[in-house]
């Protein structure tokens, strides 16, 4: 019988340890907006530009672009992470380039952000390639 009464018990424990979990995880960023593609005239190449949205301390995890970024913070902080270099702290007003296939994970701050991103890409091809190999983002 005493059995039967620790089972609730520890089911209780367990989903309240999963709910802890779950409100540490940061949110995911949303999809980058595309605005404009436009083809590069005498090459195999076209420029895009978009607006991605981090809710406060959203997180796109690592991945890398097939073709350069060049972005500019608009509101709030980005929090960047390139592979082998230091961690960049970018501010309303500030800008980041990201070497192709550099891999990255980019992440707002606690207000979140809002991101202006350029780049290069194939027509036809995925720009962002998610990179599952990669550790997370450091804390």
């Amino acid at each position: 019988m005493k059995t039967c009464l620790s089972i609730p018990v520890v089911l209780g424990a367990l989903l309240s340890m999963q709910s802890a979990f779950a409100a540490n995880a940061a949110p995911a960023a949303k999809e980058t907006r595309v605005l404009e593609r436009v083809v590069v005239n005498g090459t195999n190449r076209e420029m895009g530009m978009g607006v991605s949205e981090f809710p406060p301390n959203a997180a796109k995890p690592r991945h890398m672009a097939t073709g350069p970024e060049v972005c500019y913070v608009i509101k709030g902080e980005i929090i960047l992470q390139v592979e082998g270099q230091p961690v960049q702290d970018i501010h309303a007003g500030g800008s980041f380039q990201i070497a192709a296939n550099a891999i990255h994970v980019t992440r707002a701050g606690p207000d979140g952000a809002t991101v202006i991103a350029t780049w290069t890409s194939t027509p036809g091809k995925p720009f962002n390639v998610s990179s599952p190999n990669v550790s997370s983002f450091p804390e």
